[in-house]
């Protein structure tokens, strides 16, 4: 008997063996190839096209960003000078990482530490000041709950909010956003992109998260800003569709010169 393959389980493969021998000679032989080519695709489609995700975490893992935390948007911001008060400020970092600063406008600070965008601003008002003092301190009133993005063939794309004290595991922001649909997601070649902050430079993993790896060996931990793609197609076909998505959907102004490559 052939072996039945796994992918075969809701389609009545036997059933579909046997109506196909019975009536070979009465279906057209451009027909049953049609349908053994639309078999064929099923069966590449459930191929991994990365390695399982508990043999490559360590890697990515490494990868995590353990720095001070940078201007994201949505943080409040209190802008306050010792010697020039007209010039003090509450303000926000709206979703372009951009805040407007009395007598500046708008600057982009997404990504800065604060001790970074207080250095460009005492240079700057110091330059429109001429000659007055400008000490001025960068309070960051409030930080805004940092995100991951989960996109895809899931039940709910979207944001995935970071806990404040504790990981984030790729399988935990997966189940967040309802699971993967069963029907159309390629767990097998899933894509993982992260951004360093400090570089500005992505890197991107396929990875295979497939059930059978669930729970085995290292777990991959996600940063703030990491997203996540699970195709219903090959990632180099989408690779299109990615950038253009990725661009639109991420707000962060060192996200401006993404690409997506083609493996790590």
């Amino acid at each position: 008997m052939r072996q039945r393959p796994s992918w075969a389980r809701d389609i009545g493969y036997h059933h579909f063996l046997a109506d196909t021998a019975y009536s070979s000679k009465r279906i057209p032989m451009f027909t049953r190839l049609l349908v053994f080519s639309a078999l064929h695709v099923l069966v590449g489609c459930s191929t991994p096209q990365g390695p399982a995700m508990h043999v490559i975490a360590q890697e990515i893992n490494a990868t995590l960003y353990e720095g001070l935390d940078r201007l994201s948007p949505g943080d409040s911001l209190e802008i306050k000078f010792s010697y020039a008060s007209e010039f003090n400020q509450s303000i926000k970092v709206q979703s372009d990482g951009r805040c407007s600063f009395v007598g500046l406008g708008p600057l982009l600070v997404g990504g800065l530490l604060p001790e970074e965008l207080q250095d460009k601003l005492q240079e700057l008002y110091g330059a429109m000041l001429e000659g007055r003092d400008s000490t001025l301190s960068v309070i960051v009133v409030q930080q805004a709950a940092q995100r991951v993005f989960v996109m895809g063939e899931v039940a709910q794309p979207g944001e995935v909010i970071l806990p404040v004290a504790a990981d984030l595991t790729l399988l935990q922001a997966l189940a967040i956003a309802g699971g993967p649909n069963n029907r159309t997601s390629w767990l097998g070649n899933t894509l993982l992109v992260r951004f360093d902050p400090v570089s500005k430079v992505q890197s991107s993993w396929v990875l295979d998260i497939r059930e059978e790896h669930w729970g085995r060996g290292d777990t991959v931990l996600l940063q703030a800003h990491d997203v996540l793609y699970v195709p219903n197609t090959r990632v180099d076909d989408a690779g299109l569709f990615l950038d253009s998505w990725i661009r639109r959907m991420i707000p962060f102004p060192y996200f401006t010169d993404l690409f997506i490559p083609r493996g790590n």
